[in-house]
């Protein structure tokens, strides 16, 4: 099994954006709270999303690739 790679503790307190899978409304929390979520409802279209690992490291580095062009 592979190693882990760690959820950056420096984006904690910054809002970070993600999109319902089924109806692209934008979710947007700080990131402390993508880190502790595993699921959660939609707002907008009442979908049940589950976020994994690789879900929450995949919102945490497109972040940072998007802070890094600015």
């Amino acid at each position: 099994m592979g190693k882990l790679v760690p959820i950056p503790v420096e984006l904690n307190n910054v809002d970070l954006k993600f999109e319902c899978p089924r109806c692209k409304h934008p979710i947007v929390r700080k990131g402390s709270w993508f880190k502790v979520i595993a699921n959660f409802r939609c707002q907008n279209c009442s979908e049940n999303v589950r976020l994994g690992y690789p879900d929450k490291l995949a919102i945490f580095e497109r972040h940072k690739r998007l802070a890094q062009r600015l």
